[in-house]
C-alpha cells in the first residue's frame, strides 16, 4: 500500500516543478523587455551621423519650453505646435488650455494654436526635397462688405493729427483692430500715404488728445506691426515705396524717415512718462522694425544707418518694466541675425569684435557693437536665466560668433 502511494505523490511534484519552469521561461521575456524599456534602444532614436550627441528622439518628447521639432520626428497627440511663417521652422511644448506665450507679449499677432493628432496625418504624402515653394499667402479675399469705419479711418489719419481730435484717436484704435486681418492689412500697405503718416507718427512722441488713450506713437506703431506681422503681401507693398518714404522728413521729428524710424525705439525718445509707459511704447516700435527687416534690402539699410546701436539702447536699462522690450530685442536679434533655424542669414552682424567689460560700463560707449555681449549677459546672469531664455541663448550664439571671428583673423595673420 505504502509503495501504490507514492507514484501520485512523484506524479504531483514532478507536475509542480514542471508548471514552476514554465512560470519561469514566460516571465523571462516580460523582465527582459522591462530592463530594455528602462534605457531607450538605438530604434528610439534617430541619428544622421556617428557623433551620439547629435542624435535624438524618434518620438518627439515634448516639455514645458518650446523645442524645435525635427522634421523626421514622430509627435505626440494634444502637443501646442507654432511656426514661423518666414522659415517654416516648426516648435512644440506640452499644450496647457488658455495659456499666454510670453514671446507673443506686446505683438499685434493672430493668436493661434494648433493640436496635433498624428493619428490624421501618418498617411500624408512627403513632400520631395526640391520641390518649389508652397506660396501660403496667394491672393487675399476681401470681406463680403468693406468696413466703412477702415476707409473713414484711413482718410482722417492721412489728414493729419491737428485738428480731429479725439476722432482720431478712435478711428486708430479701430484701425489698430483690423490690421491684424490679412485684407485690411494689405490695404493699409498698398496706401503709401497712410503708411507714411503712420511712419511719421510713429517717430515723434504723440500723446494722445483724450484722457485714457493710449498715445498715438504707440498706436501708429501697434497698427504697422499688425500690418506686416504674418502678412508677406503686406511687407511686400511696403518695400516698394520704401526709397521714396525713407526720404520723407516728417514734420514733427524735423528728420528723414530714414533716421528717425530705426532710432524711434531708443529708450531716451519714448521716456516722457514712466518707464513701465516707455517700455510699451518701445516694445510696439520694436515689433514695426522687425517686421521691416524681414525685407534683405530694408536690413542692409536699418545695419548701415546704426539700428542694431538704437536697440542695444534698450537693454542698457536695468528697470524690470523693461523685461518685455529687452525679450523682443533679443528674439529680434536671434530671428534676423544669428538663428538659421528661424530664417537669420548669418554673417550680416556682428561685424567688430567684442569690446572689454570696462569699456561698455562706460556712457559713451554702451551703444558699440562690440557691447552687445556685455549687456545681454548681464540680464542673463540678473535674471538668471535658464539654458531656454532668450538672453542665454543670445550669449551663447554670439559667443559662438566671436569665435569663429578670432580664429578668421589669425588665419589672416598666418
Amino acid at each position: 500500500m505504502t509503495r501504490s502511494r507514492s507514484k501520485p505523490l512523484r506524479l504531483q511534484m514532478m507536475l509542480a516543478m514542471m508548471f514552476g519552469l514554465m512560470v519561469c521561461v514566460f516571465a523571462a521575456p516580460a523582465v527582459a523587455q522591462h530592463a530594455a524599456s528602462s534605457k531607450p534602444s538605438k530604434s528610439d532614436l534617430i541619428c544622421h551621423t556617428t557623433n551620439p550627441d547629435e542624435c535624438y528622439p524618434r518620438v518627439f518628447k515634448p516639455t514645458d519650453e518650446f523645442q524645435t521639432i525635427h522634421e523626421d520626428q514622430d509627435l505626440p497627440k494634444g502637443l501646442h505646435v507654432r511656426m514661423n511663417i518666414w522659415t517654416g521652422q516648426k516648435e512644440a511644448k506640452i499644450n496647457v488650455p488658455d495659456e499666454n506665450d510670453p514671446s507673443l507679449e506686446g505683438l499685434p499677432v493672430d493668436r493661434a494654436m494648433v493640436v496635433v493628432d498624428t493619428e490624421q496625418h501618418q498617411d500624408q504624402p512627403k513632400i520631395p526635397k526640391g520641390a518649389p515653394e508652397y506660396e501660403p499667402v496667394g491672393k487675399v479675399k476681401g470681406p463680403e462688405h468693406e468696413s466703412v469705419a477702415f476707409h473713414e479711418g484711413l482718410k482722417m489719419l492721412k489728414k493729419g493729427a491737428g485738428k480731429t481730435g479725439q476722432a482720431l484717436d478712435d478711428a486708430m484704435e479701430g484701425l489698430e483692430d483690423l490690421s491684424h486681418d490679412l485684407y485690411y492689412g494689405l490695404k493699409i500697405a498698398e496706401d503709401s500715404d497712410a503708411v507714411k503718416a503712420l511712419l511719421c507718427l510713429m517717430s515723434s512722441q504723440q500723446r494722445p488728445t483724450t484722457e485714457g488713450s493710449i498715445p498715438r506713437d504707440q498706436q501708429a506703431a501697434a497698427i504697422l506691426a499688425g500690418t506686416l506681422q504674418n502678412n508677406p503681401t503686406a511687407l511686400k507693398e511696403v518695400t516698394k515705396v520704401w526709397p521714396t518714404l525713407v526720404e520723407v522728413e516728417c514734420p514733427n521729428t524735423g528728420e528723414a524717415l530714414r533716421a528717425s524710424v530705426y532710432s524711434s525705439v531708443v529708450p531716451s525718445k519714448n521716456g516722457d512718462g514712466t518707464a513701465h509707459q516707455a517700455a510699451a511704447r518701445v516694445k510696439s516700435k520694436v515689433a514695426v522694425i522687425n517686421g521691416l527687416i524681414k525685407d534683405s534690402a530694408i536690413r542692409a539699410e536699418f545695419l548701415k544707418e546704426g539700428g542694431m546701436s538704437s536697440l542695444l539702447s534698450i537693454l542698457v536699462p536695468h528697470d524690470e518694466e523693461w523685461a518685455g522690450a529687452q525679450r523682443k530685442v533679443g528674439q529680434l536679434v536671434l530671428d534676423n541675425f544669428l538663428d538659421e533655424d528661424m530664417g537669420a542669414v548669418l554673417g550680416q552682424w556682428p561685424k567688430t569684435r567684442k569690446s572689454a567689460d570696462e569699456e561698455c560700463t562706460a556712457d559713451e560707449a554702451q551703444g558699440g557693437e562690440g557691447c552687445w555681449d556685455y549687456h545681454v549677459a548681464r540680464i542673463a546672469k540678473a535674471t538668471k536665466a535658464s539654458k531656454s531664455d532668450w538672453s542665454r541663448e543670445l550669449v551663447n550664439r554670439l559667443a559662438a560668433v566671436r569665435k569663429q571671428q578670432s580664429t578668421e583673423e589669425e588665419h589672416k595673420e598666418l
